[in-house]
């Protein structure tokens, strides 16, 4: 099997994990259920299968694609939601209209790690440290392009457009852009301190996640950054859930 094909298949078992959990809703039989995963999902043949299936147990069904900065989480970050009840047609929460920004998340941290409670930092080369100081708040690889070419790699230069994100500076008074599993690498996306010359820290990613400090992330290094950077916002997990709790109190 080439890479692309294993690839391929790894995509096509990943989508395919709802069957699994719509033969446990089948067996338990619970008042409601929930399903989240990418936006694009929502737009697949998979998705399809799921509502027949779900239709097919007696539940109504409501899907949509919800915008975490638009409940509080300080991060532009979209996820789908599938939501089943047997009672009632479920409806997706409103928007809070409570914009939250990457001060409001992470301005009260020390600008330097500490090592503790996962506000852990990296050992950057001298290259990568002078890669960080080209960039301002806001820029990306195309200020640090502008600025020391020389300090690009050959990828970066031969590449005009694309990638804005990459080697990106966040801005303190805006939300993040959305923070994935290797926020700890620049050269992944927009992870820089948006004032110190160094990628976000496990703690400052878990606060644009909205994990509560008082959250005990078990695992390595990599593990955790992992679990940060493939959950669901618990604020916006929130909303979903009072949204849910709140129509189910009412039948």
């Amino acid at each position: 099997m080439t890479p692309s094909e294993e690839c391929k298949e790894n995509h096509v078992n990943l989508n395919s994990l709802w069957r699994h959990y719509l033969r446990l809703v089948e067996r338990s039989q619970p008042r409601a259920f929930l399903i989240e995963n990418v936006p694009q999902f929502l737009q697949s043949d998979e998705f399809a299968l799921v509502a027949k299936k779900a239709e097919s147990l007696d539940y109504h069904i409501t899907s949509g694609v919800l915008r975490a900065e638009e409940y509080g989480v300080p991060q532009t970050r979209r996820r789908g939601f599938i939501l089943g009840s047997r009672e009632f047609p479920p409806g997706l929460p409103a928007p809070v209209k409570m914009r939250k920004t990457v001060r409001d998340a992470i301005g009260d941290l020390p600008p330097v790690p500490t090592g503790e409670d996962w506000h852990i930092g990296r050992n950057p080369t001298s290259m990568s440290l002078e890669r960080y100081k080209c960039v301002p708040e806001g820029g990306n690889r195309f200020d640090l392009l502008k600025a020391r070419p020389d300090l690009c790699p050959p990828c970066w230069v031969h590449k005009k457009t694309g990638s804005t994100d990459v080697f990106g500076r966040m801005r303190w008074d805006t939300p993040a852009l959305t923070i994935r599993t290797e926020f700890y690498k620049p050269e992944k996306g927009c992870y820089l301190h948006p004032s110190q010359d160094r990628p976000i820290t496990h703690r400052e990613a878990a606060r644009l996640q909205t994990f509560p400090d008082s959250f005990k992330f078990v695992g390595t290094k990599i593990e955790v950054a992992r679990m940060i950077g493939n959950a669901v916002p618990p604020r916006l997990a929130y909303h979903v859930a009072c949204a849910l709790s709140k129509r189910l109190r009412s039948v």
